[in-house]
């Protein structure tokens, strides 16, 4: 039976504790592009996350009777739009670039015209694209919510990202045409399959489907980590290479070949804790912001320098009961865009400095304190190589 994980629990609203360790690297004066080793531990020295914040650039969500916001997660940004989903019931929000409400649309449903779940979206030009989780299919859409078109493949896999002119896929461990095993397919823009690359090398112990993308933009390019490896790889044009190895040693629950041999095993270890068994790496270009869950609950936070190895875990807690809700969305070059609790921006304000916090064009702390939508804050935060 296949085992559906939210974004939730596998990478996004986790909070836990933060600190820095020095870490064996390979090639220490590599450019960031060529492979490097970076060696992890469960155990850490943990830094609170206003300790590491450098600056942010704040904008808030506009609240209205319509667009009332459960979390923002997955994001796509073009033509002066940002659009997102929120919330489990299949409803799309569209804004400005300036935090203002301009329309919302659920399409969710079982006609021809409609989405069965939300795996991922995207923006090209005055187009919405929604893979369809259910379905396997990519269907198109107007900013209204309007139907316009739909993609389907004849090889559909888990997770799709735009690239060039066409997609790229990942199969997550399942087989191509029912034979041919390979991890990353690459398509053209009507989703006919032009490529294969990555065929598998491990035993995939038993399906899980998550929402969170295997494949991320990475400035021009992708990059790629398989759900039950340690490895990281750069997509360029049709090339896949390695690019990181996260490697947590004899703490990575998988580096035991008895567990990818019996799914039952794993399941078994998983439940009792203890070994990194799933981790989702958001890589910068010269940070990594990385969580890592050693059960099916327990979930810890990283924060990496690429070029010297050193990390910290990251402490979100805001008192001893509760934890900020910051949730990593993407990197753009060295700033990391994050959602974020409007209830308490003015405490994290406080704790990093006034002086270090400014707002886009529109957004003021006082709109933000009388809403309930989650701000996005665009952080950049300090060096510590």
């Amino acid at each position: 039976m296949k085992r559906i994980f939210p974004a939730l629990l596998v990478a996004a609203l986790f909070t836990a504790c933060g600190s820095q360790k020095e870490s064996i690297t390979e090639e220490k004066n590599q450019t960031n592009d060529e492979f490097k080793v970076i060696s992890l531990s469960i155990e850490s020295e943990k830094r609170k996350l206003s300790e590491m914040i450098e600056s942010i650039e704040i904008m808030g969500l506009e609240e209205t009777d319509e667009g009332l916001l459960s979390g923002v997660y997955n994001f796509s940004q073009a033509n002066n739009r940002i659009v997102f989903p929120s919330g489990s019931e299949g409803d799309v929000f569209i804004y400005s670039n300036e935090g203002k409400f301009i329309s919302t649309f659920n399409r969710e449903g079982d006609g021809p015209e409609e989405y069965g779940r939300i795996q991922h979206l995207w923006i090209k030009k005055d187009t919405l694209f929604i893979h369809d989780g259910q379905r396997g299919n990519i269907n198109k859409y107007d900013f209204d919510g309007k139907y316009v078109g739909q993609i389907k493949p004849n090889v559909k896999p888990t997770h799709y990202y735009p690239y060039q002119d066409g997609y790229v896929g990942d199969m997550n461990g399942r087989p191509i045409n029912d034979s041919l095993k390979f991890n990353v397919v690459f398509y053209d823009d009507q989703l006919n399959m032009t490529g294969m690359k990555n065929p598998y090398k491990n035993v995939i112990p038993f399906p899980i489907v998550t929402t969170v993308n295997s494949l991320a933009a990475y400035n021009d390019d992708l990059i790629y980590k398989e759900m039950f490896s340690d490895t990281v790889f750069l997509i360029q044009d049709t090339m896949v290479k390695p690019l990181l190895k996260l490697d947590f040693g004899a703490e990575y629950l998988w580096n035991d070949e008895t567990m990818r041999a019996d799914g039952q095993k794993a399941m078994g270890s998983i439940q009792e804790g203890g070994k990194v068994w799933i981790f989702n790496p958001k890589v910068g270009n010269s940070k990594i912001y990385l969580n890592f869950n050693t059960s099916f609950s327990e979930a810890i936070w990283l924060l990496i320098d690429r070029n010297s190895g050193n990390y910290y875990q990251i402490d979100t807690k805001k008192n001893v009961e509760e934890n900020y809700a910051f949730v990593p969305i993407k990197w753009d070059e060295d700033v990391l865009l994050a959602s974020f609790n409007s209830y308490d921006l003015a405490e994290l304000i406080k704790e990093i400095g006034s002086e270090n916090a400014t707002f886009k064009k529109g957004s003021t702390l006082e709109s933000i304190e009388s809403s309930e939508n989650p701000v996005l804050l665009w952080v950049k935060f300090k060096d510590f190589n």
